[in-house]
């Protein structure tokens, strides 16, 4: 069984039986590389029930692992996700600072910079049925007063737009129209990011993640653009594994205007505003 059930209380499906031994792989360490694989492989064959509720990093989460990678990972994976990102998140919003989330998928980021003390917390999700999950996992930890889901993306302007979703992997749903693309299309509201913030009246920002599959550009460069240097995040962690589809490099462009990187790994460049 595979649905988006999010009327039941986290809890009610905590895992039992065969799939809470299998988890106690996981919790041995022993879920790493091909072995993730191979845990979700037997899962499955073995006719286990999803969505799973678990505890992760000291959080609730409601995961689906069969058709968004972030969620399979979460389950099946031994190793804690984005420890680099999630240390340099932790420096920049201890204490009250403003976060924000764009590409939010189920709230990983989201929830984590709340439980590191952040203040005030935005979490951009435009995927209906995604967006449903982070609000339950939001719930599900207590977090409205810190962290505010929005259903939207980020551009640079205020329009609807087309999104593809990915069945297989949701966290991979793009916007765009390329009827090339694998997966159903559906409309979205967009608006730009200086916009957003101002109606949000959040006048600084400690630190934004950006994940949104290849248009980190389209999103970025209208901000930057616009706003002063009083608001451009303090830390910006960006995914660089689709910059192939950006049409302008916005990496450089942010070294070449008072970034530094101070971390890299295969996934995402971490920068730092310098004073």
């Amino acid at each position: 069984m595979n649905n988006d059930d999010t009327t039941k209380p986290w809890g009610a499906l905590t895992p039992v039986g065969a799939a809470r031994v299998l988890l106690l792989l996981k919790q041995w360490g022993l879920a790493r590389g091909s072995a993730k694989k191979h845990l979700g492989r037997l899962w499955s064959r073995m006719g286990l029930g999803t969505p799973v509720d678990i505890r992760y990093a000291g959080l609730k989460f409601r995961v689906h692992p069969f058709d968004n990678t972030v969620e399979n990972k979460m389950l099946f994976g031994s190793k804690l996700r984005d420890e680099q990102e999630l240390s340099q998140l932790r420096r920049a919003v201890a204490g009250g600072g403003v976060f924000l989330d764009v590409g939010a998928n189920i709230g990983y980021y989201a929830l984590m910079a709340a439980h590191f003390g952040a203040g005030r917390v935005l979490a951009f999700e435009p995927n209906p049925r995604v967006y449903a999950r982070l609000r339950f996992n939001i719930a599900a930890n207590v977090l409205e007063d810190q962290v505010k889901p929005l259903q939207m993306a980020l551009g640079a302007e205020t329009a609807t737009m087309t999104m593809i979703v990915t069945e297989r992997d949701m966290g991979g749903s793009r916007i765009g129209n390329d009827a090339g693309e694998a997966g159903s299309a559906i409309s979205v509201e967009m608006a730009p990011l200086s916009k957003v913030l101002q109606d949000q009246q959040i006048d600084r920002v400690d630190a934004l993640k950006i994940d949104v599959e290849g248009m980190e550009d389209a999103v970025l460069f209208p901000f930057f653009e616009t706003s002063p240097r009083a608001l451009w995040p303090r830390l910006l962690i960006i995914e660089h594994t689709s910059q192939q589809s950006w049409k302008r490099d916005i990496l450089s462009w942010m070294l070449d205007s008072g970034y530094r990187e101070i971390e890299r790994n295969r996934a995402n460049a971490m920068l730092e505003l310098n004073p």
